[in-house]
């Protein structure tokens, strides 16, 4: 499923392959190709690590999509687009980050994000 400028409601899923149920915050960085920076959080209200597989596509770092992978419950993180959160067409850069209260801190690997152009 691709995301386009200003949709609102599409779902994209950043895949950790770590148990984030522990989490006491989350995090996920949005760099646009303008380099423009969009952080979103748990803390916000915006990322959440659902305790339920997903079945989805997936974008590989050449910007071609692998069809039908699983992602465990609590190994991604979610959000669901909001209007403002994608103004730019292109590629975006997107990172993770997962704290939780012992306190531990991990940075996920950067991943890729093709905002396509609205009509």
């Amino acid at each position: 499923m691709s995301i386009k400028q200003t949709e609102v409601g599409k779902i994209y899923a950043y895949s950790t392959l770590f148990d984030m149920s522990a989490s006491t915050e989350l995090e996920l960085k949005f760099t646009s190709p303008a380099k423009v920076v969009l952080i979103l959080t748990k803390a916000s209200g915006r990322v959440t690590a659902p305790a339920v597989d997903l079945v989805t596509d997936v974008e590989n770092p050449d910007g071609t999509i692998s069809p039908q992978q699983t992602l465990l419950a609590n190994e991604y993180m979610q959000i669901t687009t909001e209007a403002a959160d994608f103004l730019e067409e292109g590629a975006y850069a997107v990172c993770g980050t997962y704290t939780d209260a012992t306190p531990k801190v991990f940075f996920g690997d950067e991943g890729l994000l093709t905002i396509e152009a609205n009509c």
